[in-house]
């Protein structure tokens, strides 16, 4: 699940008693979490979205998920996208070991549905350079048939400059994808 900040979420997000609720709440997914986390604005401070990645049973259980979320029922999205997402990596990001002080990345890319159907190329097909700095990685499918919409990719680099280039250069297969999200990023949980 991707959730976009509405306008009014930085008072909501500064409150601590929702701030707990919603780490609570996560708790609860603690086993089943791959990655979470805050996207962030250009000063990597103020929060914009979030990211959860959580291995659910279902379509059901992933709009329960959603619907229960104390962020989302005090108001802080104005809006979600919950897709189905096979992890490519086949790890967490609590598996990654590459250094913690570069800043790190989300990028969406999203399928408009006039492409070819075309399968998101395997981890073991990407570079090495590639493969050291990627914290997360998926294809994302429609929650109920099961069509893919997509690519997610959590990466880190010392620079957006060269994150694009690895992007541009070392990524195959980016170049069909019509819309491409990039935001900064980091590691959520509890601090």
């Amino acid at each position: 699940m991707y959730s976009r900040d509405a306008a009014e979420a930085s008072a909501l997000r500064n409150d601590d008693e929702l701030l707990e609720a919603h780490w609570s709440y996560m708790d609860r997914f603690a086993a089943s979490m791959i990655a979470r986390g805050p996207t962030l604005a250009a000063d990597r401070e103020t929060a914009t979205g979030s990211l959860h990645v959580v291995e659910l049973p279902n379509a059901d259980a992933a709009r329960e998920f959603v619907e229960g979320e104390p962020n989302n029922r005090a108001g802080v999205y104005a809006e979600h996208s919950v897709w189905r997402f096979e992890n490519l990596l086949g790890r967490t990001m609590w598996e990654f070991s590459g250094a913690a002080d570069e800043p790190r990345f989300l990028i969406i890319a999203r399928l408009d549905g006039s492409e070819v159907s075309r399968e998101p190329v395997p981890a073991r097909a990407l570079s090495a350079e590639l493969r050291e700095r990627v914290i997360l990685y998926g294809a994302l499918y429609t929650l109920d048939n099961d069509r893919l919409v997509g690519v997610a990719v959590a990466m880190q680099a010392p620079n957006r400059e060269l994150l694009d280039a690895l992007l541009e250069e070392g990524w195959p297969g980016f170049a069909f994808v019509p819309e491409v999200e990039v935001h900064n990023w980091e590691f959520g949980g509890r601090r």
